[in-house]
């Protein structure tokens, strides 16, 4: 009998030891804690910026008197963020993600400023373009220290936890920010965010230094001149991406220039920074990427017309068509949520997830589509965007987990920089497409249903490929 109370005495204690010890290296646990709040506010502001900026923008515009430039406050971003992602991943795979970071925060930090404190046009585009290229250099130092910083069990959480950071800026960020421009001034939009920098640098510095070493790939001449080749390439490719964004709108010469001369840079020069085999769809890697990318263009294209959309065909309120979009910031930080729920991880392996997200995302946006006409309630618009984003919540955190695990620890940011390229650069030409689209068929705004219906469903389009090749992620 005394031998039995021992046997279970002692299987309870090591229960109640590995119960604190997995507590003991949660995300927030002392081991983890800073780290993750680091990142949390990163995120956070980032998020903010983002959802805010959008509502200031057109009052800010107006006020430089910079109307005809309007597009520029936006390509300037993207498009610079584009180089800094390359740039940041090839510093953190050689010395690790510390200097990347302070140096794309101080540079987010700088424009902000430099947007807030502007004069005139000119300098409020530089200042843009200095924040884009701080936040491509931020978000892929983050990756790499995800990687490096926690184990791999815990990867998964913490991208959801990153995911789930965009819902309360995407809630109140519009609101804030409509209240400063109109109460104050829309330069506290930016100065606002500017001022808290120094929290997730307050946050980051220690455990950034504190990372484990570890030892780079050695360099042979080849790898230096593929470097340069390929720092070469991410330039070439913003300059193409900012001509084709801006000339995609012009229906006039201007346009028919930049659009071929954008088209002459891109094409050699993307796949440089993407993985070999990506357009073929190739197993593993190059497809984790290709459905990052993918996934990105339907989702955040059809995203940023579905308020025109809502506008001008279905003649709701700026700020009602507004609110169709808050649902789908809700939805997808609980999908990302449950994908870390046990009995659903025991059942769908993550190419399952990444499979199951794209397909619900694909079919909700027809959703999208029937919400054009005037014979379906407005509010499916955002009901599609609400299972869409459902969807997106299953394939994003995964895709980003299961870079990782494909990557060495020497070539994380090389791939997180692909991964964030091929978001970034997909977003953005599916929108500039989409764009060209709409300026060359618009006639007026009542009539403009089938115009919609078109440019959804080339959104949609692009999904449906994300789902055909969703399978591949998975390496044999």
């Amino acid at each position: 009998m005394s031998t039995l109370v021992e046997t279970v005495g002692s299987t309870a204690a090591e229960s109640a030891a590995a119960e604190n010890a997995a507590l003991d290296d949660g995300l927030f646990s002392r081991k983890h804690s800073a780290v993750t709040i680091g990142i949390v506010s990163s995120i956070l502001l980032t998020a903010f910026e983002a959802m805010a900026v959008s509502t200031a923008m057109p009052v800010a515009v107006a006020d430089l008197r910079g109307l005809p430039f309007y597009s520029l406050a936006f390509s300037a971003f993207l498009t610079l963020s584009l180089l800094g992602m390359v740039l940041a991943g090839q510093r953190a795979d050689a010395h690790g993600p510390r200097l990347p970071f302070l140096t794309g925060t101080g540079l987010f930090g700088a424009g902000l400023i430099a947007a807030g404190t502007s004069t005139s046009m000119a300098q409020f585009v530089i200042g843009r373009a200095v924040q884009g290229f701080g936040a491509g250099m931020v978000i892929v130092s983050l990756y790499v220290l995800v990687g490096r910083a926690y184990p791999d069990r815990l990867h998964a959480k913490v991208f959801s936890v990153m995911a789930s950071c965009w819902v309360l800026p995407a809630i109140i960020g519009p609101f804030i920010s409509g209240v400063l421009t109109e109460q104050v001034s829309w330069r506290w939009v930016f100065l606002g965010v500017a001022a808290l920098i120094p929290l997730p640098l307050l946050v980051l510095t220690r455990p950034l230094a504190a990372l484990p070493a570890f030892e780079p790939k050695r360099q042979t001449a080849d790898d230096a001149t593929r470097l340069r080749t390929v720092r070469v390439a991410a330039a070439t490719t913003a300059l193409g991406a900012g001509l084709f964004q801006f000339g995609g709108q012009r229906i006039d010469w201007v346009g028919a220039l930049l659009v071929p001369l954008a088209l002459v840079l891109l094409i050699p020069s993307v796949p440089k920074l993407l993985p070999h085999g990506i357009f073929r769809a190739g197993r593993g890697l190059p497809t984790v990427v290709a459905m990052r990318g993918l996934m990105a263009g339907a989702y955040f294209g059809i995203e940023s017309f579905i308020p025109l959309m809502l506008v001008q065909v279905r003649g709701l309120s700026v700020t009602t068509a507004g609110l169709s979009l808050t649902g789908a910031a809700l939805s997808w930080a609980f999908a990302a949520w449950l994908i870390n729920r046990p009995w659903l991880r025991a059942r769908l392996s993550q190419a399952g997830m990444v499979r199951f997200g794209s397909g619900v995302t694909t079919v909700a946006l027809f959703g999208a589509i029937a919400a054009i006409s005037p014979h379906v309630p407005a509010w499916t618009a955002a009901a599609a965007m609400f299972f869409a984003a459902f969807g997106m919540g299953f394939v994003f955190p995964n895709v980003s987990v299961l870079t990782l695990e494909l990557s060495a620890p020497g070539d994380q940011g090389a791939n997180a920089a692909s991964l964030q390229v091929a978001d970034g650069l997909t977003s953005t030409l599916s929108v500039a497409v989409a764009g060209a689209v709409y300026h060359a068929l618009h006639s007026s705004a009542h009539a403009d249903g089938p115009v919609f219906a078109l440019m959804y469903g080339m959104f949609i389009a692009v999904g449906a490929v994300g789902w055909l090749i969703a399978p591949r992620v998975r390496v044999r």
